[in-house]
């Protein structure tokens, strides 16, 4: 094969394990070696969807690139090293010498190696645009949009009382819930649309209504509340006519088959409307004109005859009208939460400018109008790059957004007929699991099937066999997911799946499966027979040599992690998870926060009831003694469970972190200070000061954000793994756990789509907001193409996420799911695994042969120091345990501002930049101004800061092993002498002059002279150390 054989536009359909990031590495070297040229490398842009994934696509590039660049024999050990020579048609010498070259060109050129997040790319485009945008350049972003969009929400109903149409408006929505039965609390509703602002899927139908005025939406609202008005106003009035009818001919409720006549009369009297239209007995009465039982005299039916018209009239019109009355209901449910998208967004761009930062989920909208107005091509150079040659992984999560922002570029590069391009696109829709979030599996599809947009047709390459998992678990999964395939609602998933589930095995051998299928007639008996089969099959793993790191188990949400990890945890299990290394699961962090509650509203019952419940616990007779208990003063009780050690008063006179630390010392909540206090201490500890700190203050931020703090543990931690399915994605673990493999193709309640309205008939709106259910397909075809539309989304999405969950493991995978129904067509995972295993029904399935392994030996428990609190220090105990924390904090901004300054002039705007991202006192700012102007001042330092030479800050140097080194500072002169400088906080250490010596090796090899390695402690002055 030659270069001129490989085509310029390549789409790698790439299953499970299947080595695409083997291919993408191998894609982008042979572009970078293609030619010998290794500037070439600022040509070619890498696109990966995670940080972790950028970085290992980033290490593989240069770990297989150091090692072609090694010796022509060493390097082909190296399997690529042989297919890049055939692909560009070189001998294994011109390779090697060309990696050579390449190599070294990227040591001296690092930041060129651009392999990069999605989000990384848009967020440095926004960065360069910031003023044509109208953004304030030096803007931080916001990941966390849910609390900010709580918050947005909550000032928008705190002007509430002082906004005229807007109190006018939620009082009307308030009354209107109320007269639908439900919840007055219009908070989830808004707190619902308010996140459909952040949704790609949604941006563009919120987008179209944001030009209509406000009076618009109350027109709508009135409108329907009318045409429903109408509707029930004769029918209501027809049924009482009917009622007061059957009562003066005496004809009795019991005369009718279930009573169902008189039932449906009362409801529609009443001016309720029924979920259904008619029952099965109704709809018999209305087709045979039989209304009442067999047994009935013939003068009663008599009586009947005389209205029976009036009746069958009344069932008709009803029937007629039972589709628009509840399509009514449904489409007035959303039009006062939409009417305030306005304010919403108006609080959006308050809040981000108060706060000088940009929800990260606003960037690829950002960068769309952005595109409209400019070109795509000229964008990217303005970054200081044209780039030629692309890489993408896994293109299935991609957004239409980030499709449409993208394909400019791309087509600009692959039909340039003076410097054709290339791109090279990796995924499988059968692992998109991001449609929440604007993930477009379709997108992908219809480019597998060459629908393009370019004039360019792609070259199409499946990758059939599976590197990952052992032969038995892909023949497990190849027979599982075509006959999955067979229920998916589309032709074009089911061809998805039937062309590409099936995978080539690899060349081991082994793989063991089992599936279980529990019982339980309610929510807690199901989830206590999931929690005891998953203890037992870890137990059983470890009892088969596997050690706790090897075992992972998957869940579908976070709070089925929590629960799994409490009974591992009860059975003495090691775990690690995001979920239960949450503070808040904590019972003290728990605790603690309801002593601050406590401290607010001291006179509340549920304040003082919540911290009682804490001792409750290991009572005989916890809800007796609580009772009894909150009877007396709540400050002699603590003291006396204390052990006279924790005043109440005490805690609520110190600053908030002191009290804090306090409880946890005198209430004994912990001997040793766990990861979890720790952890929500250090929060705290960071949160006060940078803004104020007062308990209710402190109470709001927790709220916000206590799903977000987390205890950090290693990687490599000797524990079982607990993860969601789509944490787990893009990883492998020898052993997988799949509980809770029972969805259905939609669950929950909340799930909303936009319906398009009758054209004209509720100008100036187009569509609006329905929720999702069955019903749907009863209320005419628009509904009902709503409906399968979302449906056939939701069943994929549901088939995709157990498709990756089942393609984790590589040796081992337990599935346990619910008994299911093998007749009926599926309606849930359930039934699609007793379909095809119906033995499950008896008896657990197992597949495969397992083999034993050696047993593993454990580490030994480090030891931990016990938790001491000095009382009489108590009003500094912030000073005290912030020092450690300050020092490091001065560190790290001392870096970054030296990482902007050049030249002196550019110290203002860089101390500026650093205090509006850490939000620094006066007195560290003070204290950092008076360094950095010293630094720049002194004389000793003048040639670092000279506009003559030309500095690199923390620039990556690599050493010929491949670590990475990122020296503070150093300059280049005319002459090629280096100058290095490192700053430091601390206290001299003989470790700063070792490290000063690597460096300066480094840029030896590199063929530079270096002239001088200086260290500087910036403490209270400066203390220059020769090296």
């Amino acid at each position: 094969m030659t270069s001129a054989a490989i085509p310029p536009f390549v789409i790698y359909n790439a299953s499970a394990g299947s080595g695409k990031t083997h291919t993408l590495v191998r894609s982008f070297l042979f572009r970078l070696l293609d030619g010998n040229q290794p500037e070439k490398l600022r040509r070619l842009l890498a696109i990966t969807f995670t940080n972790k994934a950028a970085q290992e696509m980033k290490s593989r590039i240069l770990v297989h690139l150091a090692s072609f660049a090694s010796s022509p024999e060493k390097a082909k050990e190296d399997s690529m090293f042989l297919e890049i020579a055939d692909m560009c048609g070189l001998t294994n010498a011109q390779l090697h010498q060309r990696s050579k070259r390449a190599y070294r060109y990227i040591l001296h050129h690092f930041g060129q190696l651009q392999v990069a997040t999605i989000d990384k790319l848009t967020h440095k485009i926004i960065r360069t645009f910031a003023r044509d945008l109208g953004i304030n350049p030096r803007f931080e972003v916001a990941l966390e949009g849910k609390s900010f969009m709580a918050e947005v929400v909550e000032q928008v109903l705190s002007r509430a009382g002082e906004d005229k149409a807007l109190t006018q408006v939620l009082v009307s929505y308030v009354l209107q819930k109320s007269d639908d039965l439900k919840s007055w609390d219009v908070t989830k509703e808004l707190n619902t649309i308010a996140q459909m602002y952040l949704n790609e899927n949604h941006m563009q139908s919120l987008a179209d209504l944001e030009g209509v005025p406000f009076k618009a939406f109350v027109d709508l609202n009135q409108k329907l509340k009318t045409q429903k008005e109408t509707i029930m106003d004769s029918i209501q009035a027809e049924s009482k006519a009917i009622l007061l009818a059957l009562q003066d001919l005496q004809i009795s409720t019991s005369l009718f088959p279930h009573e169902s006549l008189p039932k449906l009369l009362t409801l529609l009297a009443k001016g309720e409307w029924p979920k259904e239209m008619l029952n099965l007995t109704l709809s018999k009465s209305l087709e045979t004109g039989m209304f009442l039982k067999k047994s009935v005299t013939d003068l009663k039916i008599a009586l009947f005859d005389s209205i029976k018209c009036k009746v069958t009239a009344l069932l008709e019109t009803y029937t007629q009208y039972w589709r628009q009355l509840v399509l009514l209901n449904l489409l007035r449910r959303n039009v006062v939460p939409l009417s305030l998208m306005q304010h919403i967004g108006q609080g959006v761009s308050a809040l981000q400018e108060e706060r000088n930062n940009q929800l990260l989920g606003f960037f690829n909208k950002l960068i769309s109008d952005a595109i409209k107005h400019t070109n795509t091509h000229f964008m990217f150079e303005r970054l200081g790059v044209r780039f030629q040659h692309f890489f993408v992984d896994e293109f299935q999560d991609t957004s239409s957004l980030q499709w449409a922002n993208l394909y400019p570029l791309f087509s600009h590069a692959l039909e340039d007929s003076e410097r054709q391009g290339s791109l090279v696109l990796v995924g499988d829709a059968k692992q998109s699991i991001y449609r929440w979030r604007g993930g477009d599996p379709e997108q992908f599809m219809a480019l597998v099937n060459k629908e393009v947009p370019f004039t360019i047709s792609p070259e199409i390459e499946n990758l059939p066999k599976n590197f990952r998992s052992l032969p038995n678990i892909v023949s497990f999964n190849n027979d599982f997911f075509t006959k999955a395939s067979q229920f998916l609602p589309l032709p074009s998933q089911q061809a998805l799946y039937a062309k590409t589930c099936k995978q080539e095995p690899n060349s081991k051998a082994g793989g063991y499966v089992t599936v279980a299928a529990i019982a339980g007639k309610n929510n807690d008996e199901r989830m206590s027979a999931y929690q005891a089969h998953v203890l037992r099959r870890v137990k059983d793993c470890l009892e088969q040599g596997y050690g706790p790191e090897d075992i992972c188990v998957l869940v579908r949400k976070n709070k089925q992690g929590v629960q799994i990890a409490k009974a591992l945890t009860r059975a003495g299990i090691q775990i690690t998870s995001s979920e239960s290394l949450l503070v808040s699961q904590s019972p003290e962090v728990q605790f603690l926060m309801n002593l601050v509650k406590l401290r607010v509203a001291p006179k509340s019952r549920i304040n003082r009831y919540a911290v009682l419940e804490h001792f409750a616990v290991l009572k005989p007779k916890p809800f007796e003694w609580t009772t009894q208990q909150i009877q007396h003063p709540l400050r002699q009780v603590l003291l006396s469970l204390s052990n006279q050690k924790f005043d109440l008063n005490t805690f609520n006179q110190l600053p908030i972190y002191a009290a804090l630390e306090y409880a946890v010392w005198a209430l004994s909540l912990a001997t040793y200070l766990t990861a979890h206090i720790q952890a929500f201490l250090d929060e705290v500890l960071k949160w006060q000061g940078s803004r104020q700190d007062t308990p209710l203050a402190l109470i709001s931020h927790w709220d916000l954000n206590k799903e977000n703090w987390t205890v950090r543990t290693p990687e490599n931690r000797n524990a079982v793994k607990i993860m969601t399915t789509h944490k787990a994605k893009g990883l492998a673990f020898p052993v997988v756990i799949l509980p809770f493999s029972d969805s259905k193709w939609i669950e929950g309640n909340n799930n909303l789509a936009w319906f398009p309205l009758p054209e004209g008939a509720y100008a100036p709106f187009k569509e609006m907001l329905l929720p999702i259910s069955q019903k749907l397909t009863k209320l005419g075809e628009g509904a009902r193409q709503t409906y399968d539309t979302y449906y056939a989304q939701s069943f994929m999405d549901t088939l995709n996420t157990l498709y990756v969950g089942m393609t984790r493991p590589i040796e081992e995978l337990h599935i346990i799911t619910q008994k299911g129904n093998r007749e009926a067509l599926p309606k849930g995972l359930p039934d699609i695994f007793a379909q095809f295993l119906p033995e499950l029904e008896a008896q657990e399935v197992t597949f495969g042969m397992r083999m034993k392994r050696a047993p593993k030996t454990t580490a030994l428990n480090e030891t931990t120091t016990p938790f001491t609190f000095n009382l009489t220090q108590a009003t500094s105990v912030v000073a005290e345990r912030s020092i450690q924390s300050t020092e490091a904090l001065f560190g790290t901004v001392l870096h970054e501002v030296m990482a902007h300054v050049d030249v002196p002039q550019d110290l203002e705007r860089a101390l500026s930049q650093a205090n509006a991202k850490e939000r620094l006192g006066t007195t560290p700012y003070e204290r950092l101004f008076k360094s950095v102007q010293e630094m720049l001042a002194h004389e000793q330092l003048a040639v670092f800061f000279d506009p003559a030479n030309t500095p690199y800050k923390e620039r990556a140097l690599i050493t010929a092993n491949g670590e990475v080194l990122r020296p503070d500072r150093f300059i280049i002169t005319k002459e090629k002498n280096v100058f290095l400088l490192d700053y430091k906080t601390g206290q001299h250490h003989k470790s700063h002059a070792n490290q000063l010596e690597e460096y300066a090796t480094c840029l030896r090899l590199c063929g530079l002279n270096v002239k001088q390695k200086l260290l500087l402690y910036c403490g209270n002055s400066l203390i220059f150390k020769e090296v």
